[in-house]
C-alpha cells in the first residue's frame, strides 16, 4: 500500500501543482484585463456551474471506486446511461439563465448559460472513465490528463481575453477545459457505451450513491449561499472582491489535500474493514497536514495586504480585509479535508450524509447573519467562526465514528502545528507593528523569509524533521 500511496502522491502531486500555477497565471493575466465586476457576474454562473457539477456525477463516480463488484460490462452501462443524464442536465443548464436574468436583473445571463451548458454535459460524460482510472489506480494518467486540460483552458480564455472578449474569456477556459479532460479520459480508460442496457449496476451503488450525493448538496448549500446572497443584496464589485479572496483561501487546500484526497479512497477501499489501518493513515496525515496547515493560516493573515497587492494589484485592495479574515479558516478546512475519503473508505457514507446537514445547517445560519450586515468583512467573520466550530465537530465525528478512537489521540497529533503557529504569530506580530515595510513585493519577501525561519527552526527543534522523515520510512 505504501509504494502506491507515494506513487499516486507523486504523479497526483504533479497534476495538482501544474494546475493550481496554471490557474493562478491565467487568473492573474486576465484580473489585469477583467474587471471586478466581470469576475462578478461569472461567480454567479459558478455558484450555479458548481452545482450541476454534483448533479453530474450523482456520487456515481466514488460509489464506482469504493464497490469491489463492479465489472467492465458495469461501466460500459453506466457511461451508456450518463448520456441521458448529459443531456438532460445541459438543457436545463441552458434554460435556467432565463430566471437568473430576472432574479440579478442581469440579461446577459440568458446568454451565457447556454455557452456555458456544453461544460455541463462534459462534466456529466467524464464520470464513470475517470473513477474507473482512478479504480485501476492510474494517478499517472489522470494527473497528465489534467495538465493537458487546464494548460488548453487557460490558453483559450486568454486569447479570447486579449481579443476582447469579456466575460466569455473565463467561460471558454471552462469549456475548453471540461472538453479535453472528456476527450482525453475516455480514449485512455478505453470506457465505450453499450447497446446492452440494463439497471443491475444501477442498484449496485444506488445507495451509496444517493447519500453521497446528498452529502455534496448540502456541503455546496453551505459553501455557495454566501455567494448567491452577495449577488443578490450587495454589489457585483463586492461579490467580485469577496469571491478573490474566498477563492485564495482554497489554495492551500487544493494544493496540499488536493494531492491526498484522491488517493485515499482507491486505496484505503481495499481495507475498509481494517479501522486500525485506515486510523493510523489518517492520523500521520493530520500530524503532517497540522504542521503546515496551521503556520499557513497565521502567515497568510499577516500577509494578506501584500499577497492581493502583489498579485492582483491595488484595484483589489477591497479583497485583502476578506481575504485575512478567512486564511484563519484555512487550518480547519484542511484538516477536515480528509474527513471526507474515510467515510467512503470505512463504508459510512449515510453518517457522512448527516455530518454534512449538521455543518451546512450551522454555516447558512451564519451566513445569512452576514449577509444581512451588508458587508463582505461580516459575512467572513461569521463564516470564521461557523468554519471553526464545524472544524473540531468533524475533526472529533471522524475519530469516534468512522475510526472508533478517542478524539485526544487526534489532538496530540496536531500539538506541534498549533506551537509552531502560535509562534509564528508573535513573530510576525512585532514585525508588522515595528517593521513593515511599503514596498508590497519587499514586504512579502521579508514576511516569506520569517515564515521559512520559523517554520524550520520550530520544526527542528520540536524534532518534527526526524518524525515526518519516519512517517514515511514506515509502513502504512
Amino acid at each position: 500500500m505504501r509504494k502506491v500511496f507515494l506513487s499516486g502522491f507523486l504523479y497526483t502531486a504533479i497534476g495538482r501543482y501544474s494546475n493550481v500555477l496554471i490557474s493562478i497565471l491565467v487568473d492573474i493575466f486576465l484580473s489585469r484585463i477583467l474587471s471586478p465586476a466581470d469576475y462578478g457576474i461569472v461567480a454567479v454562473l459558478t455558484v450555479v456551474l458548481a452545482l450541476f457539477q454534483l448533479f453530474s456525477d450523482a456520487g456515481i463516480g466514488a460509489a464506482v471506486i469504493q464497490h469491489e463488484k463492479i465489472t467492465s460490462n458495469d461501466l460500459r452501462i453506466l457511461f451508456t446511461f450518463s448520456f441521458i443524464i448529459a443531456i438532460f442536465l445541459a438543457i436545463i443548464f441552458g434554460l435556467i439563465g432565463l430566471p437568473l436574468s430576472m432574479f440579478y436583473h442581469y440579461t446577459v445571463y440568458s446568454k451565457l448559460t447556454w455557452f456555458l451548458s456544453l461544460a455541463v454535459g462534459f462534466y456529466a460524460l467524464v464520470a464513470v472513465p475517470k473513477a474507473a482510472l482512478l479504480r485501476q489506480k492510474k494517478f499517472k494518467e489522470v494527473n497528465y490528463i489534467a495538465v493537458l486540460s487546464g494548460m488548453s483552458g487557460g490558453a483559450s480564455g486568454i486569447v479570447v481575453a486579449v481579443l476582447g472578449g469579456g466575460v466569455y474569456a473565463l467561460l471558454v477556459n471552462t469549456v475548453v477545459n471540461s472538453f479535453v479532460n472528456l476527450f482525453l479520459t475516455v480514449w485512455v480508460s478505453k470506457i465505450w457505451p453499450t447497446t446492452k442496457i440494463t439497471s443491475q449496476p444501477i442498484k449496485k451503488i444506488y445507495s451509496f450513491a444517493t447519500n453521497q450525493l446528498g452529502f455534496n448538496i448540502v456541503n455546496y448549500v453551505a459553501h455557495n449561499l454566501d455567494s448567491i446572497l452577495i449577488a443578490k443584496f450587495m454589489s457585483a464589485s463586492q461579490l467580485g472582491n469577496y469571491n478573490k479572496a474566498y477563492r485564495l483561501i482554497l489554495y492551500p487546500t487544493s494544493m496540499f489535500n488536493g494531492l491526498i484526497t484522491p488517493i485515499l479512497l482507491p486505496v484505503l477501499a481495499e481495507h475498509q474493514s481494517d479501522v486500525t489501518v485506515i486510523r493510523n493513515v489518517y492520523l500521520k496525515l493530520q500530524h503532517v497536514t497540522a504542521l503546515i496547515a496551521v503556520p499557513l493560516s497565521i502567515f497568510l493573515f499577516f500577509s494578506s495586504d501584500s499577497i492581493i497587492n502583489v498579485l492582483y494589484g491595488k484595484n483589489w485592495h477591497a479583497a485583502a480585509f476578506p481575504f485575512a479574515i478567512l486564511s484563519l479558516s484555512i487550518w480547519t478546512q484542511m484538516l477536515n479535508a480528509n474527513a471526507e475519503a474515510i467515510f467512503q473508505a470505512r463504508n459510512k457514507v449515510r453518517k457522512l450524509l448527516k455530518i454534512g446537514i449538521y455543518t451546512s445547517t450551522f454555516d447558512v445560519i451564519f451566513t445569512i447573519i452576514g449577509v444581512m450586515s451588508g458587508s463582505v468583512s461580516t459575512v467572513s467573520f461569521a463564516l470564521l467562526v461557523s468554519f471553526s466550530f464545524n472544524g473540531i465537530y468533524v475533526l472529533y465525528t471522524v475519530m469516534h465514528e468512522a475510526l472508533s478512537s478517542n478524539f485526544w489521540i487526534l489532538v496530540k497529533e496536531l500539538q506541534s502545528g498549533i506551537i509552531i503557529g502560535a509562534v509564528l504569530a508573535v513573530v510576525l506580530g512585532i514585525y508588522g507593528l515595528m517593521f513593515a515595510h511599503s514596498n508590497s513585493i519587499i514586504d512579502l519577501l521579508i514576511r516569506g523569509f520569517l515564515f521559512i525561519f520559523v517554520f524550520i527552526l520550530s520544526s527542528v527543534i520540536l524534532g518534527e524533521v526526524s518524525k515526518v522523515k519516519s512517517l514515511f520510512g514506515k509502513k502504512v
